[in-house]
């Protein structure tokens, strides 16, 4: 005979699930999966898993896409052609919509965290990667598309 969990699976805890970033002079890895931007919701759904909210940004074509327990944000017209994803370190930073919780992974650029090597990313590279800075605080990191390349 085998044991029944009958418990419903709505309320089980759910693993906490960490999130590597490495940026390298060509490429972007998120979890060990290249991604290119711009880049499209199957891409991010196969690596990240399916988004915990999509919600209409007001008087725009745009939705957001939040994945609220590791704290990215992306907001875009079509899903399709999604260019920067949000890495929101700090959620009361003051976005109308927001990931519920706070991104605490790891982003690295040519395997230094991002706060000893981000003066080292020039317009070259495939990307961007921006700190966002707010009362003298990194609250989030905007990783996408570089028009320019």
């Amino acid at each position: 005979m085998g044991i029944f969990d009958f418990r419903d699976p709505s309320k089980r805890k759910k693993k906490n699930t960490s999130i590597t970033v490495e940026c390298t002079a060509t490429e972007i890895f998120l979890n060990n999966t290249s991604i290119t931007f711009p880049t499209n919701y199957t891409v991010l759904k196969n690596i990240l898993g399916e988004a915990s909210r999509i919600e209409p940004i007001k008087n725009t074509n745009n939705n957001v896409y939040l994945w609220d327990d590791i704290g990215i944000y992306c907001s875009t017209a079509n899903p399709d052609k999604m260019l920067m994803l949000l890495l929101v370190e700090d959620n009361r930073y003051g976005l109308g919509h927001q990931p519920l919780k706070n991104f605490e992974g790891n982003v690295l650029i040519d395997g230094k965290p991002i706060a000893e090597n981000i003066q080292n990313v020039d317009v070259n590279r495939p990307y961007m990667i921006r700190s966002i800075i707010k009362e003298k605080k990194q609250v989030a990191i905007a990783i996408g598309w570089n028009p320019g390349v």
